[in-house]
């Protein structure tokens, strides 16, 4: 399983997200020394569960969810960008 998959999985059933896009940046940062092996990635996530939460609290449950990824061995995740979004909110936006 690639890594994107692997995230796109994990929240989909950690955040019951509805729809998940990821986009691999880690081509931007090759050779950045800091990144120990871990990807950089740019991450919208639309989920019920931010329903009445505040973006800071709604960016910790992302974190939450790939907490072994970002922080486990082998790293996955060097750098996360993150855009949250309720179902109603996304539905706005397309």
């Amino acid at each position: 399983m690639s890594d994107v998959d692997l995230i796109d999985r994990i929240l989909r059933e950690k955040l019951s997200a509805e729809h998940v896009e990821i986009i691999d940046e880690s081509y931007l940062h090759r050779g950045h020394k800091a990144a120990g092996g871990g990807g950089h990635y740019a991450v919208k996530v639309v989920s019920p569960k931010f329903q009445d939460v505040n973006l800071i609290d709604r960016n910790r449950l992302v974190y939450g969810a790939l907490d072994e990824q970002i922080n486990g061995q082998p790293k996955v995740i060097h750098a996360l960008q993150i855009k949250t979004y309720t179902p109603e909110q996304w539905a706005e936006t397309n």
